[in-house]
């Protein structure tokens, strides 16, 4: 068996004085595979990103991220590890407002010299990386780059997030109920943006939402409650 790209085992986590909120014995994500995490509210997907990415830790267990076990790095090592390996697209975006297009796009080549490295050597440039994804994400007008994020409309911020998460090829793009804010059409049209977009990066996507029409579009989708021994019977 191949090395997976994300391995979970006994995976515990509760806040402070919280029952436990998650509870999942086994999960893998595999290189390349595009996956459609879906839950209710309230039933843990936005903590189990945070556990993936090493903003949180997890009371017990193991979380594994290109084979290296997360609990084993301290804190800033995490934060690096994450930046390096893994691009988010936030339900918000959190495109930073002030900041142009352009700049936001590049930010993660700031945090990460080797997401820098790999967007100079695959287009020449950390410039021309980012205009060729926003250009590959439907945003072509050269004009574009200069605006500031909060001047875009929620379809245009919403390319520059996948752009952002995208530069540098990052292993694992996780996308947090990206398409809340979207009509059907306008979704699916996203969405095979990003599937694009990850094969030509050879990025795995863990895509988590409560829409489940979506759920086809994916090699695989999951319910957060068939993993998690801890759901309460209202999500299984």
């Amino acid at each position: 068996m191949t090395q997976a790209l994300i391995e979970l085992a006994n995976l515990s986590f509760s806040w402070p004085g919280h029952p436990v909120l998650l509870d999942i014995p086994s999960f893998r994500l595999e290189p390349g595979e595009t996956l459609f995490l879906k839950g209710p509210s309230g039933s843990g997907k936005t903590t189990l990103l945070g556990l993936l990415g090493g903003v949180q830790k997890a009371n017990s267990g193991t979380i594994r991220l290109l084979g290296q076990e997360l609990s084993e790095l301290g804190s800033g090592a995490r934060d690096r590890f994450r930046v390096d390996h893994t691009g988010y697209i936030f339900q918000q975006f959190n495109l930073l407002p002030f900041l142009s297009v352009r700049e936001n796009v590049e930010l993660p080549c700031h945090f990460s010299k080797l997401r820098a490295s790999r967007a100079q050597q695959r287009h020449g440039s950390v410039d021309k990386a980012a205009q060729t994804l926003l250009a590959h994400l439907g945003l072509k007008d050269p004009n574009l780059l200069e605006r500031r994020a909060d001047s875009l409309s929620i379809g245009q911020q919403q390319r520059v997030a996948a752009a952002r998460a995208l530069i540098g090829q990052p292993e694992l793009v996780i996308a947090d109920e990206p398409t809340s804010a979207l009509d059907a059409d306008a979704r699916e049209a996203f969405i095979q943006l990003l599937f694009a977009e990850c094969r030509d990066a050879g990025a795995s996507l863990l895509f988590v939402s409560h829409d489940q029409s979506l759920a086809p579009l994916f090699d695989r989708n999951l319910s957060l409650s068939e993993l998690n021994r801890a759901a309460t019977p209202a999500e299984v």
